[in-house]
């Protein structure tokens, strides 16, 4: 029922399917470990941009912070005459507006560069990725 097949065929056979398989499974290798390069460094990117942009808001939440401490007035309510409260900023120094404009332009320029370099990246990985 079976066509017979000489044991030297079927041994080269065999030997041919592993050498193939084995082939395939560093093709695979290689492509996975690629990609687990490739989120690694996109990950410590990211990390890197959300560690920037973080502690430049709590650096702004904290220069911007109101030191004064809120002290509520009673206001005699009068049936005939409107309510109208009117709270006034506090004027910050040039000092500090100067220095939080700085660190402004500083982080802004750093988180700049980190998402150009992190496009160039992507741009050449698609690039590779589209040529094979």
């Amino acid at each position: 029922m079976f066509p017979t097949v000489s044991p030297k065929k079927i041994s080269e056979r065999k030997r041919q399917l592993h050498l193939e398989a084995k082939a395939y499974k560093e093709t695979i290798d290689g492509q996975v470990s690629n990609l687990k390069s490739e989120a690694t460094r996109i990950g410590t990117r990211a990390l890197i941009i959300g560690g920037v942009l973080a502690t430049s808001y709590l650096l702004f939440s904290y220069l911007t912070s109101d030191n004064e401490k809120k002290v509520s007035a009673k206001i005699s309510e009068n049936g005939n005459l409107p309510v109208i409260v009117k709270k006034e900023k506090a004027k910050e120094s040039w000092l500090v507006s100067s220095i939080k404009g700085y660190m402004l332009s500083f982080l802004m320029a750093i988180a700049k560069d980190k998402i150009i370099e992190a496009l160039s990246i992507l741009k050449e990985n698609y690039a590779e990725k589209s040529s094979q």
